[in-house]
């Protein structure tokens, strides 16, 4: 009985796999798992559950695909486009909703054309790349960086708002992304938004507000930072597309500041600027290069 109960807590950690990938090895794995011998156990280890979750995340990132490094550029740079637009959209919708909350509600039409047009078409974009229509998303992400801002409202361009500059970070990743190879998939919808989410989630961790709070408070803000960046670390050493992806989530930052005409010292004190920028892109390097050390060993 316990080991119908245990087996059964492994199959539901399995579902983390693709689906593929699980009707190939479940039972294998199952086997290797429980093994021969009678137990008692109920639960699978801290241990195994983690090395699990870590498995299947390495697959997902195409550790197990005919050409790996190829998976990881291709799916990062589709990731990255959809995590940029969604942050612009975060960060639009935010300013969206403090407009109104400050002097808006007295002319709505007017806050509705400086942003409210521009967040839909950003959200649009989104949503096309999330269901795979990558060319209405090419059209669309042009729109948003060209169309709108010349044409119906310079308001975001001329006040060098942050989410200005996610269409125009995105339109690269995106006309890139339709040279993708024939036989490199599109990341799969569910795995992409997770993924997206898990980039919106690093973005949310209050980095910049330590000089914010009061000295009582920083340890407790200083520990969130710490075991924020670490989980997404931990996700993005096995899954490393995400060290593909965040980059252009953070040139956003980066290009922000520096339309701000801010100085030096500052930007590189900035963690949303510069600095994370740079590690990212080293992060992303280190990616590409072990995943190629690898696909060589295994050929």
């Amino acid at each position: 009985m316990s080991s119908d109960v245990l087996e059964k807590r492994y199959r539901m950690l399995l579902r983390a796999y693709p689906a593929s990938y699980r009707r190939e090895r479940t039972d294998e794995l199952i086997d290797t798992l429980i093994g021969d011998e009678p137990t008692t156990r109920r639960w699978p280890s801290v241990r195994q559950a983690a090395s699990l979750i870590r498995g299947a995340l390495q697959v997902h990132g195409g550790s197990t695909a005919a050409r790996p490094t190829a998976v990881l550029l291709w799916q990062g740079i589709h990731l990255g486009a959809m995590a940029v637009l969604a942050l612009g959209a975060l960060i639009g919708l935010d300013d969206l909703v403090e407009a109104f909350q400050f002097g808006g509600l007295s002319d709505p039409l007017a806050v509705l054309r400086d942003q409210g047009i521009y967040e839909v078409m950003v959200i649009a974009a989104l949503v096309a790349l999330v269901a795979g229509r990558t060319r209405t998303a090419a059209v669309l992400v042009v729109a948003a960086a060209v169309v709108v801002p010349t044409v119906i409202s310079p308001y975001l361009f001329l006040n060098g708002l942050p989410q200005w500059w996610a269409p125009v970070v995105a339109t690269p990743l995106i006309m890139v992304f339709l040279r993708r190879p024939a036989d490199v998939p599109p990341a799969p919808r569910a795995n992409a938004v997770l993924v997206t989410a898990g980039i919106l989630a690093l973005h949310l961790i209050p980095a910049g507000g330590f000089r914010m709070v009061d000295t009582s408070s920083r340890i407790a803000a200083a520990t969130m930072v710490i075991a924020g960046a670490a989980a997404f670390l931990w996700v993005a050493t096995a899954d490393q597309r995400l060290l593909i992806a965040v980059v252009p989530t953070l040139l956003l930052g980066t290009l922000y500041q520096l339309g701000n005409a801010v100085s030096t010292g500052e930007l590189l004190r900035r963690p949303d600027a510069l600095p994370s920028l740079v590690l990212a892109v080293l992060m992303a390097v280190g990616a590409v290069v072990s995943t190629r050390l690898r696909q060589r060993t295994r050929a």
